[in-house]
């Protein structure tokens, strides 16, 4: 809901600072006196409310209003953290998932339920309104278990699909290399050819050599003094 007050006009960390003094249990007094000194506060007021000052009334309101929702917020967002902070301990604790494990909990209590319903009320009639809600809070569960299970099958799917896709492109990229074998491999020349064409501008620069001086080493060349 927006707000449209004197106090919620106020830039946000004015509010925020408001909010926490508030929450600290300051009097309402010395709040109402510090907000009217505020530069920030002194130039919404005269922009939007006539130069009216903050009063001890706007600020009862904003405290009932604007305070209110900001202790829920900071209540939710403690309880994220809190929640965040047990998330690794929690799933260590136990092998099934904790959704999971919550709603065979809620199920069994449905169970117990149903059974006690089933025994009639005083006079020997089911009461067929709480029958009714009973039904449709298991149709509900029910559900959930149907898009649980949807959910599994379609990962499952995916990842098979995924996988199927790998193999076929990696056979179509060992048909296409098979196919263009000569040119891919087109300037690769053997280890033995290397040699080869060493040699061969060995026999250039050098001339014909013996086997045993097949290379400037064996003649000694590039050898320091003895």
């Amino acid at each position: 809901m927006t707000r449209t007050g004197k106090i919620a006009r106020l830039p946000r960390e004015v509010r925020d600072q408001l909010n926490r003094r508030l929450s600290d249990g300051e009097q309402q007094s010395r709040l109402v006196d510090w907000l009217n000194a505020q530069p920030e506060v002194q130039a919404v007021l005269k922009t939007d409310f006539d130069e009216r000052p903050v009063s001890e009334q706007n600020l009862s309101e904003w405290k009932q209003g604007g305070y209110r929702d900001w202790v829920l917020q900071q209540e939710a967002l403690d309880l994220v953290r809190h929640m965040d902070a047990d998330a690794d301990e929690l799933n260590q604790a136990s092998k099934v998932r904790l959704t999971d494990l919550l709603t065979q909990r809620l199920a069994a209590g449905y169970v117990i339920a149903a059974k006690a319903l089933g025994r009639s009320n005083e006079e020997g009639e089911i009461d067929l309104k709480l029958l009714r809600e009973l039904c449709g809070d298991i149709v509900a569960l029910r559900k959930g278990d149907h898009s649980a299970e949807r959910l599994k099958l379609e990962r499952e799917r995916l990842e098979f699909e995924r996988d199927q896709l790998r193999e076929l492109r990696e056979e179509e990229f060992r048909e296409w290399a098979q196919e263009h074998r000569d040119e891919v491999c087109q300037g690769y020349i053997t280890p033995e050819e290397r040699n080869e064409r060493i040699n061969r501008v060995r026999r250039r620069v050098f001339g014909a050599l013996p086997e045993d001086a097949a290379t400037p080493e064996a003649r000694g060349i590039g050898k320091p003094p003895q």
